[in-house]
């Protein structure tokens, strides 16, 4: 036999099971899973839960989960660039001359070649900075009214780093307060950092429904190639703190959004919390999304996906809001969402704890979700939450068919409810819900549940 045909069977031999890899941030195992096993380059197969493994770049430290235990792994990559090499882990940042350490605890700055490394103090320096760097530092910076911190063109690879407080000027209009745009970009917070929104000086009770001209989003997010949000600490943002909008390939870790000071009520809020539509994470037009390890305390949705596919919520502790939620969907310009899981995460003193609501008159599709292993407690309203009926923002009562709701997954749902809430309320279309599998989901202390749909398959009971 020749040697050119016995590398061409070899190359046929490991062809399929090269063509069987997952992508980066695609699922690779998990309990009936029969798809790839293995990831592609520069990616390792998680575990997120027992029903779900993915592809997770290698560069970022994720939560790994087993059935009794939770534990984090984390590898890291090398990237020369000129004379500079890059290395990304999960402990210390040091910037040189020559080399650059990207962590999640301690920042040392050193001098760095011209055109290299900048530190910004003052909003005149930004944009020669994002113009011109790869090493951002943001310091104590003071931003101005009817300003945005603009940081929509960061250089390919550009680290910034967030140090001291950052703070903002009031601004009577709806431009977004910080923009964060680039490919392979890293975006951290040193020890003790704050970002700080001033949201106290808009907050009227009305959030974005009337009042005092708001900021839209306080951050909008589009990133690509793998980017990484790390260990940033936001607080008393005006309304919708993270708008993520045509973004792939973004891992969020470590963060804590706050907004506890506008539960309060204000002069201006009629004895209502000060704080409205402050939702933690809207996410939309966006793919392969890790939102991980982070705590929400706001007055809306903890996290809230209207569109985008291949998006994983886990380990999340969600306080004072609205709960893990689909939607709301239909009547925007992408009214498609699939393949989302929340997992391993703890929503309290909430109106709901998961929720999937749908817009009356519309269309669009919402396929293959899953929430599991989430516990709620001290929940308002609705435990599980599935309407097609919202018109304006609210329920009308009369759910419509056309959003196509399929392959929803409800499993280790636990909890409480306050006594006038209820556990479960499901109100579909008719025939626009199928193939629901809700097994052992048990939220009590409510009454009156109301479901219309029963899930096809599980031990679900709604009485």
């Amino acid at each position: 036999m020749s040697k050119t045909f016995t590398v061409l069977l070899v190359l046929v031999a490991v062809a399929p099971s090269v063509l069987a890899q997952s992508p980066i941030f695609g699922q690779c195992g998990g309990e009936n899973w029969t798809g790839p096993t293995t990831c592609a380059v520069g990616s390792a197969c998680v575990v997120q839960n027992p029903f779900f493994s993915q592809c997770v770049p290698s560069a970022v430290t994720t939560p790994t989960t087993t059935a009794t235990t939770t534990s984090k792994t984390s590898s890291s990559t090398s990237t020369t660039k000129s004379s500079t090499t890059t290395t990304k882990s999960s402990t210390t940042t040091t910037k040189s001359t020559t080399t650059t350490t990207k962590s999640s605890t301690t920042t040392t700055t050193t001098s760095a070649p011209s055109g290299t490394a900048c530190t910004v103090t003052a909003i005149a320096q930004v944009s020669s900075a994002t113009a011109s760097c790869t090493s951002i530092v943001i310091s104590n910076l003071a931003v101005p009214s009817s300003t945005t911190l603009n940081l929509s063109k960061l250089k390919t690879g550009t680290t910034v780093t967030f140090e001291g407080k950052t703070t903002f000027a009031f601004t009577d209009w709806d431009s977004d307060l910080i923009d964060i745009g680039g490919e392979d970009i890293t975006i951290v917070g040193a020890p003790g950092s704050i970002i700080d929104g001033n949201g106290q000086a808009w907050w009227d009770g009305q959030g974005s429904n009337g009042g005092v001209t708001k900021p839209d989003h306080f951050i909008t997010l589009k990133s690509t190639g793998t980017s990484l949000l790390q260990n940033l600490h936001i607080q008393n943002w005006p309304v919708h703190c993270f708008d993520i909008t045509g973004s792939s390939g973004t891992t969020i870790t470590g963060l804590t959004l706050d907004n506890s000071a506008g539960n309060a009520p204000n002069a201006a809020s009629g004895g209502l919390p000060a704080a409205h539509n402050s939702d933690g994470f809207d996410v939309s037009s966006t793919t392969n999304l890790l939102i991980t390890s982070t705590t929400v305390i706001n007055q809306d949705d903890c996290v809230a996906v209207t569109s985008g596919s291949n998006i994983t919520v886990s380990n999340m502790v969600c306080d004072g809001g609205h709960g893990l939620s689909i939607g709301s969907i239909g009547g925007k310009s992408n009214n498609d969402v699939s393949d989302v899981l929340f997992t391993n995460s703890v929503v309290k003193n909430s109106q709901n704890g998961a929720r999937i609501k749908t817009n009356s008159g519309t269309t669009g599709t919402v396929t293959n979700i899953e929430w599991s292993n989430i516990q709620v407690s001290n929940i308002s309203i609705y435990g599980i939450d599935i309407q097609q009926d919202y018109l304006n923002g609210g329920p009308t009562g009369t759910p419509t068919n056309g959003v196509i709701i399929n392959g929803i997954t409800m499993s280790n749902i636990t909890g409480t409810a306050a006594s006038g809430a209820q556990n479960y309320f499901i109100l579909c279309g008719s025939g626009s819900c199928s193939n629901f599998d809700f097994v052992n989901v048990a939220i009590t202390g409510g009454s009156d549940d109301s479901c219309n749909f029963t899930p096809t398959s599980g031990n679900f009971k709604c009485t």
